[in-house]
């Protein structure tokens, strides 16, 4: 079953994404190839969605 979306997972999600994206933008740069931003954001969204959030 799948658990309701509480806002701290929601929060890691989001951050998991940006950093995927910032990561991506970096690499793009760096080698030209513009692919990196997609896959950067594809590697964020699944560490941001397989993480535990933290507690409180």
């Amino acid at each position: 079953m799948a658990e309701p979306t509480t806002p701290s997972r929601r929060q890691q999600i989001i951050v998991g994404i940006v950093v995927g994206l910032v990561v991506g933008v970096a690499i793009s740069l760096w080698t030209g190839f513009w692919l990196w931003l997609a896959a950067g954001a594809a590697v964020g969204l699944a560490a941001g969605a397989i993480m535990k959030p933290p507690a409180k």
